[in-house]
């Protein structure tokens, strides 16, 4: 009984060791890659492919969506969240395309059509974005330049918006405030409620080992206190993957003047412009339109 228990535990112990230290960073860095079976075409919006490259053998695709108007007023770039994809912006391109503003749709790396292995949650994505920068004023370099986020996209739009000011404004949606206590909460809520935080501390430490960076430089709540760029934060009240909590808390510590915290009743994680419904788009397309005729 002493030899079975013995390799019972032993065994216990292997099993840990692999999903901890091996499986589980990896389920971190590569989450599940998407595509919408969408095109722009479906949305009647003229369009040119983008390739960009970001790193040596790295290429972000995706879309530059234009307008449906003779003048062009502005451009958005679009990130969005882990697990996401291009795709699901193109309604709101099309909306903003009626309005004179284009759009600039990409799969972040690791994502969908893009290239890469590893996602990092803003870290390595935030000086992607500063490639599309640069990628845009190659084309129209007096176009102003604002970024749309949501979730790990909203983490990518508030890193860069602090890192460069050529984005002159920012919507950010349903994002976090720290990623080393975002990806604890996910691993309590996954776990229905058990939450050893030092594990998943050691998890993501693994993780930046892996693909090569720091996960305690992804703190958007520090960012946030060198964006001086006018920024709106939407957030669901009922979000269960991200409080809406750690929205305010991010609002509180813009440094910004021009800012506004929006909360989007019985709004969960995603679905925001379906609970706030003409209320929402109002909100955030008011905003957009703010910045532009300034």
């Amino acid at each position: 009984m002493k030899y079975i228990l013995f390799v019972s535990i032993l065994l216990l112990l292997i099993i840990s060791f692999i999903i901890i230290h091996i499986a589980a960073p990896y389920v971190v860095l590569q989450p599940p890659r998407v595509n919408h079976a969408i095109t722009p075409q479906q949305f009647g919006l003229k369009h040119e492919l983008v390739n960009i490259e970001v790193a040596p053998n790295l290429d972000l695709n995706g879309y530059w969506l234009q307008t449906a108007t003779d003048t062009v007023r502005g451009i958005i770039i679009f990130a969005h969240g882990v697990g996401g994809c291009k795709e699901s912006y193109l309604g709101v391109a099309q909306k903003l395309a009626n309005r004179g503003i284009e759009s600039i749709l990409v799969d972040s790396r690791a994502h969908g059509e893009s290239e890469g292995y590893f996602c990092t949650y803003g870290f390595y994505e935030s000086q992607d974005v500063s490639k599309i920068i640069d990628y845009i004023q190659t084309k129209q370099p007096d176009l102003p330049i604002g970024i749309w986020g949501s979730s790990m996209g909203g983490a990518t739009g508030i890193l860069a918006l602090a890192k460069d000011k050529r984005l002159q404004f920012g919507l950010i949606q349903s994002t976090f405030t720290e990623l080393e206590q975002i990806v604890f909460d996910y691993k309590k809520r996954i776990l229905k409620g058990f939450g050893v935080r030092f594990l998943s501390d050691y998890v993501l430490e693994r993780a930046g080992e892996i693909a090569d960076f720091n996960p305690q430089k992804v703190q958007p709540i520090q960012a946030v206190k060198n964006i001086e760029q006018p920024i709106i934060l939407a957030h669901g009240d009922a979000d269960k993957n991200i409080t809406y909590q750690y929205g305010q808390q991010l609002f509180n510590n813009l440094k910004a003047l021009d800012k506004e915290f929006y909360l989007v009743k019985n709004g969960g994680h995603i679905g925001l412009w379906d609970a706030g419904g003409p209320t929402f788009e109002d909100k955030m397309m008011g905003f957009i339109e703010r910045q532009l005729t300034k």
